[in-house]
């Protein structure tokens, strides 16, 4: 059961994050490993076998240790399992069966004591957050404070940890599913629960046993397991949740796992005990189900974005920074926008830099960074491990995608398309967008499929930004044949503020008609109708009197002059 709930502890929502989390499922798979190697040691009887038990024990501690430094924590989950099993019955006082426990770890303190030499004396910090002196100066400067909030986040990251993992994660990942997804998610369960009906049957009570003792063990080691597991992470000043930082939960999901077990076995009912038992189960599969659809559902967005934005912008500028608003909650949550996506589409090619200088910058439109964005302070250079980023607030290209089915709406600060499914954001930092920075006399560049997918159908989107990029270097009468084009194919926008494009194209170029037809799709909306009159009001082109009239009469709602 501690093997199953270990399993599918659902407290960890990186799983499908690439490079930067996969270390650390590296790390839980050595760590789990090299603790079984050590109580394996401890027991066994040849010299042989626990010469080499003990030699893999240490070199696979080391290693894991070295992909995740707070893991080391779950040293203690060792010892305390070493301590069971060398006292069971044995009727040794407290320190003497610490005493004789430690004798029999041996070369196994090897593992926490020749990591912390190496990390205190010998490994070169690069990274705050990870500096040890100074996490552990707050402790110094304000002893009393800063043992209170240790305590406070002890607290809270053992009931996230024990507790909210179990339950937090499945409606979080399953309320915005669709009945599809929703649907297979509840088959996939079905199939994992009549698995767990077929070989509960055939699994019985270990003879020889004290079920009782082995619950009291288990309850004892998954306990201080967490406890210990999560005691490093506290002290550097970080905690457990269920979102951003489930990471630093997952060295102590082995002992949450074996916790979760005996607390389950608490309850005396057996059938009682089996419902609840398929209730925590059928919760982890869904949550897991759910992390699995969301990012599925991130990633298509993404593509899609990028793709739109590869039709309408041939190239961007070098030092560019991009305002960049997706149409998902939480992608860019880091508030950088994913920018990386942007300069391998228009940066791809190696420099052999290190660390890499990233040519476009990227920020996440929301209400953290709108302030600076309105402000417009200093160039601002930033280092995050692998790569160096200038953001220069004084020459901004803003991208908006309000709704998934919307098109990304690459600003002109002059006259920026405000969707009324934008949020304020957007229509704030909208007026500092410099079209410019989007190069028009360039080759096209053609998104990797291996990163971006296939290219999607060319749908209204398509010819919405062929024909934004026709307009922005004013080759009206191609934005007139797109647009003719589209409604052939039976193509319109789901987000109305798209015609605009098209409206000033048929005014410039005289078609009275069209603009007037057009109107109709466009004026129902107030504020749409209000940006419409105001964007062809400002029409510098001489317009033909019929254009003059419909402008007045369909758009401004007043007489023609």
């Amino acid at each position: 059961l501690a093997a199953l709930f270990f399993a599918v502890y659902p407290g960890y929502s990186w799983w499908v994050s690439a490079i930067e989390y996969q270390p650390m499922i590296a790390s839980l798979a050595l760590q789990t490993l090299s603790i079984a190697l050590t109580w394996r040691a401890v027991l066994a009887r040849s010299r042989a076998e626990k010469t080499a038990c003990l030699a893999a024990s240490l070199l696979t501690g080391w290693a894991y240790i070295a992909l995740v430094d707070y893991a080391i924590g779950m040293e203690a989950f060792r010892f305390i399992g070493v301590f069971i099993l060398v006292n069971r019955g044995a009727g040794r006082s407290l320190w003497r069966g610490i005493l004789h426990a430690l004798r029999a770890l041996g070369w196994g303190l090897l593992i926490p004591l020749g990591f912390a030499v190496w990390r205190l004396f010998f490994f070169e910090n690069q990274r705050a957050a990870t500096d040890i002196g100074a996490q552990l100066g707050a402790l110094a400067e304000n002893p009393a404070s800063t043992t209170v909030n240790w305590l406070l986040q002890i607290y809270n990251s053992l009931v996230n940890l024990a507790v909210q993992a179990w339950l937090n994660q499945f409606p979080a990942f399953l309320q915005e599913m669709r009945l599809r997804d929703l649907a297979v998610g509840v088959l996939f369960t079905g199939g994992a629960l009549l698995l767990l009906a077929l070989f509960e049957k055939r699994i019985e009570d270990a003879s020889g046993f004290d079920r009782d003792r082995l619950r009291s063990e288990a309850l004892t080691l998954g306990g201080l397991g967490m406890f210990f597991g999560i005691l490093p992470v506290v002290m550097a000043n970080r905690y457990v949740n269920v979102g951003g930082f489930s990471h630093y939960g997952l060295p102590a999901s082995l002992a949450a796992g074996l916790f979760m077990a005996a607390v389950l076995d608490m309850v005396s009912m057996k059938k009682a005990r089996s419902v609840l038992l398929y209730i925590l189960l059928s919760f982890a599969i869904l949550a897991h189900y759910g992390i699995a659809v969301r990012a599925l559902q991130e990633q298509k967005a993404l593509q899609e974005f990028w793709r739109q934005v590869s039709w309408r912008a041939p190239a961007i500028r070098e030092g560019t920074t991009l305002v960049l608003y997706y149409p998902l909650p939480g992608l860019g949550d880091d508030d950088f926008g994913v920018m990386e996506a942007a300069n391998v589409l228009y940066f791809p090619n190696p420099t052999g830099q290190i660390p890499v200088h990233y040519p476009l910058a990227g920020l996440t439109l929301n209400e953290r960074t709108l302030p600076d964005i309105l402000n417009a302070p200093p160039l601002r250079e930033t280092k995050y491990r692998s790569h160096t980023v200038t953001f220069d607030y004084d020459n901004l290209l803003v991208m908006s995608q309000p709704a998934p089915y919307s098109c990304v709406h690459v600003m002109d600060g002059s006259q920026p398309l405000i969707s009324t499914l934008d949020p304020i954001e957007t229509a704030l930092a909208a007026p500092k967008s410099k079209i410019e920075n989007v190069i028009l006399d360039a080759a096209f560049v053609v998104p990797p499929r291996a990163v971006y997918g296939g290219e999607p159908a060319r749908n209204w989107c398509y010819y919405f930004q062929k024909a934004d990029l026709a307009a922005q270097s004013g080759d009206w009468e191609r934005v007139v044949s797109l647009g003719e084009e589209a409604l052939r194919l039976q193509f319109s926008p789901d987000d109305r503020v798209e015609w605009m494009p098209f409206l000033k194209a048929y005014a410039v170029t005289g078609r009275a008609e069209q603009l007037k037809t057009t109107a109709k799709r466009v004026v129902g909306e107030k504020a749409l109708r209000i940006q419409a009159c105001a964007m062809l009001s400002a029409i510098e082109e001489p317009l033909t009197p019929e254009v003059r009239e419909v402008i007045a009469a369909a758009y401004c709602k007043t007489k023609a002059q």
